[in-house]
């Protein structure tokens, strides 16, 4: 027989292994953490340097920026791009493995590119780009409770999301990201609304992945140029 003390760790254990259940309750303080210092982690040389490998041609286009954010293999960025002709949509993705999978096609108006978003994110609100849209179809769950600062409404990256503006879109197969990510906006001022995706083509592998298997599929839309902060 194992003691109480045994026991009891044994339990804490398993529950740290388990998705979590429900919204955390501490969310609005860890955001708030973040909202009251500067992220402090310097941008990495080969981010720096993705940035300003496009810089020149996003900068000088006429066109509205979309950026769609951990793009994956580009399948989104590529229907992004066919459904906004008139954007220029912007493809960020920081594996060469899956951006390598891309199926390109003669497009004028997207782009491709490897970095990881949380540099390049503060590089472009330092250059003050203004996306007109903003797509995180990555699903970005790290689903145990222990795992909320992986998030990116729970991470130092979240001020820089949405200092950047724009319309936010984001789509998870998780519905509690998808609340929590609501709660999130809100602590800070933001009105969102959220609702099940139902009977629509997939944008994104991942949707189409979801979808193959009978995931239900949850997206979050908010516009930070018309909803401001409280």
């Amino acid at each position: 027989m194992i003691g109480f003390l045994q026991f009891t760790h044994l339990l804490n254990r398993y529950k740290q292994k388990l998705p979590q259940q429900q919204p955390r309750e501490d969310l609005a303080q860890i955001i708030a953490t973040h909202f009251a210092s500067k992220w402090q982690r310097p941008i990495a040389a080969h981010s720096l340097a993705a940035f300003e490998s496009i810089r020149g041609r996003i900068e000088s286009s006429s066109q509205s920026l979309v950026i769609d954010s951990c793009c994956g293999t580009g399948d989104s960025t590529r229907n992004l791009a066919a459904a906004l002709p008139d954007s220029l949509v912007l493809g960020i993705d920081k594996s060469s493995h899956r951006l390598a999978r891309h199926r390109d096609i003669v497009e004028q108006n997207y782009l491709m590119l490897r970095a990881d978003v949380n540099d390049f994110w503060r590089l472009a609100l330092e250059a003050r780009w203004q996306p007109t849209q903003h797509y995180l179809f990555y699903p970005n769950p790290y689903p145990k409770a222990s795992q909320i600062r992986k998030r990116w409404y729970g991470s130092p990256a979240f001020p820089t999301l949405l200092g950047l503006g724009g319309q936010l879109t984001v789509r998870s197969n998780w519905s509690i990201y998808i609340q929590e990510f609501v709660l999130a906006l809100n602590a800070v001022g933001f009105d969102s609304h959220s609702r099940q995706v139902t009977g629509e083509k997939p944008v994104s592998a991942f949707e189409a992945k979801y979808q193959e298997r009978g995931d239900t599929l949850f997206e979050l839309v908010c516009d930070f140029d018309q909803t401001k902060p409280c």
